[in-house]
């Protein structure tokens, strides 16, 4: 009975020992900004990523009050060919226009959280994501790959970029 006791006492030690008690962020990158000092990218909060995919179900729902309940009052947007919408209304106005011209219907891919450091010392939650946008054009579908990255703050869409490729064929030849 005594080896009994004093072997679940070892492995209870050991097992406790093995507990890290690192409660750290997990470093999934760096950032460097205006030719400052590397900071790092952490592995950021998991609610923020649910409030993208809240916002990209808006878009593809066309509920403009929905989207705009999520932008934030100083809300930003910089689209691939240069775009640059500030403030709610005017998102809503040019989403209403492209919505009508190229009925754009987004299927995320991946989506990354993650927390970085200005050079400002100011931290800030963004939610780096891919996605998959089919639009039509002249009456044809197409489609476009997307990674935008957002910033996301107290449940708003602060700001975003959007970075987009079209994809060509491979060549036969």
């Amino acid at each position: 009975m005594k080896n009994i006791f004093i072997l679940i006492l070892s492995i209870s030690i050991m097992s406790i020992s093995c507990e890290s008690t690192e409660s750290s962020p997990q470093v999934i990158g760096f950032s460097v900004a205006n030719g400052a000092e590397s900071t790092d990218i952490v592995a950021g909060p998991d609610d923020i990523a649910n409030i993208w995919a809240t916002y990209i179900d808006a878009h593809n729902e066309r509920d403009v009050e929905g989207i705009r309940a999520l932008d934030a009052e100083s809300f930003q947007a910089f689209g691939p060919a240069g775009e640059v919408v500030e403030g709610s209304d005017a998102h809503i106005a040019f989403l209403t226009e492209w919505f009508e011209a190229n009925n754009p219907r987004w299927t995320i891919l991946w989506a990354i959280s993650n927390s970085g450091q200005t050079p400002e010392g100011e931290y800030l939650d963004f939610v780096t994501a891919g996605h998959e946008v089919t639009l039509s054009v002249d009456g044809n579908d197409i489609k476009v790959y997307q990674v935008i990255d957002a910033n996301i703050a107290d449940g708003k869409i602060i700001n975003f970029n959007v970075f987009q490729q079209e994809r060509g064929q491979a060549s036969t030849e």
